[in-house]
């Protein structure tokens, strides 16, 4: 995620050699800060990120290959607090509208759309996909009507949707 106010790109980091981390690259020099050691990190995407700018605060997963972890870090202040221990949710996308995180939480092959609103200490179930049916790249529209993911099927059929939020 780019920060504006900052001029920092904000991105999870893995790399031979390095332990995994939320890492902020300046877009004027290139630096690299290390913000956050991810515990748990995935193999090829690292962690689902989202940003909430008007907080400064960058969630992210962590043990995310057991129940996996949703963690929120300060930007500013480099501190860090877990907000749901073993939820199991993923894919996270913040909504500027009502600053709830959506995510995608699987369990036992299902994929289940899911809303945490702030101050994201619970999830609150959406829909859930029948077995085979999975969700990634999600992203929320400004105004925090729409919803637009990436679907996949058991099949290997892909597809763009976007959905209202209020449907």
């Amino acid at each position: 995620y780019f920060d504006q106010a900052s001029g920092r790109l904000f991105a999870g980091i893995r790399y031979p050699g390095v332990v995994a981390h939320i890492g902020a690259i300046s877009v004027a020099d290139g630096s690299v800060s290390r913000l956050e050691d991810i515990k748990g990190p995935m193999i090829y995407r690292v962690t689902s990120l989202a940003f909430d700018p008007g907080s400064r605060t960058l969630f992210y997963t962590a043990d995310n290959y057991n129940y996996r972890d949703l963690i929120a870090l300060d930007v500013d202040s480099g501190k860090s607090r877990m907000l749901q221990r073993d939820s199991r949710v993923g894919e996270l996308v913040f909504n500027p509208a009502d600053r709830s995180l959506w995510g995608v939480r699987h369990l036992n092959g299902i994929a289940t759309l899911v809303r945490i609103p702030h101050p994201y200490t619970e999830w609150n179930q959406i829909h859930s996909f029948p077995y085979g049916q999975v969700l990634y790249d999600m992203d929320i529209s400004p105004d925090g009507t729409l919803l637009s993911t990436s679907f996949g099927t058991v099949e290997g059929d892909q597809s763009l949707r976007v959905m209202e939020i209020e449907a």
